[in-house]
């Protein structure tokens, strides 16, 4: 008796369709991300050439990805004293109007208590978006005066990306739209049986993944965009190979 051998897994012939086009749709997806974080890095450069020796990345702002037109957007920031000793904190806000060079600016002096923490709310409309609504931006900056007089600053920033719908908030719409391309994607590796294809498909899945955890994670324009950049060359590639073949 010869002994018995695996057939190979077929794959559908609908499988490699499916699954570039969830991925066409989430490279659309995140470089739409990438560049409000982009353009929003770029808003009001005058912050990264203000006195600070020291000058740390203001981690606690947090906003929203994305919002529909008919949102505002919730911006939070929260300030620490890192130190054992009463501490009196500089905190700029300046957010974008409508317009790259026209900003409104909240300017305020904290007292804060030793180790104590003080939040920081305000409210963008979607209505302000630069580029014709595309785009909210705001960006943050502090500092305080360290013990032996050294000045302590931090900055950060975000974009936000302005959909254009209403009735749904840009949370919900993006999960909605982040399933839709995992699914499609998931459909044609697993379903479509393409997971067992030789080719580029498990690296670009595997790109594509850390892409979208770098962003929505760390809001990481730079990273994620050298891997869009990554992920259409080889796509680009398998292509051409394919179109010879």
């Amino acid at each position: 008796m010869s002994p018995s051998t695996a057939s190979p897994r077929r794959i559908a012939p609908w499988a490699p369709w499916v699954f570039y086009l969830g991925l066409i749709l989430g490279l659309i997806l995140l470089g739409g991300l990438a560049w409000a974080n982009f353009e929003a890095r770029m808003f009001y450069p005058w912050d990264k050439f203000t006195p600070g020796k020291t000058r740390e990345r203001l981690r606690s702002l947090q906003c929203p990805l994305v919002v529909g037109q008919d949102e505002v957007a919730q911006v939070r920031l929260t300030i620490t004293n890192p130190l054992d000793r009463p501490l009196r904190q500089f905190v700029r806000v300046t957010v974008a109007l409508g317009h790259m060079l026209l900003v409104d600016q909240q300017q305020t002096w904290l007292e804060l208590a030793p180790h104590e923490k003080h939040e920081m709310t305000w409210e963008i409309p979607a209505s302000e978006g630069v580029y014709g609504g595309r785009i909210l931006m705001t960006s943050v900056y502090s500092f305080y005066m360290a013990p032996g007089g050294e000045i302590v600053s931090g900055i950060n920033d975000c974009g936000i990306w302005v959909w254009p719908i209403r009735g749904i908030p840009g949370a919900w719409a993006l999960s909605l739209v982040s399933g839709l391309v995992f699914g499609l994607m998931a459909v044609g590796l697993y379903v479509g049986g393409l997971i067992h294809a030789s080719g580029p498909v498990r690296v670009l899945f595997g790109l594509y993944l850390l892409a979208w955890i770098l962003q929505i994670g760390f809001r990481g324009w730079l990273p994620t965009g050298l891997l869009i950049v990554l992920m259409v060359i080889i796509l680009l590639m398998w292509g051409l190979q394919r179109l010879e073949g």
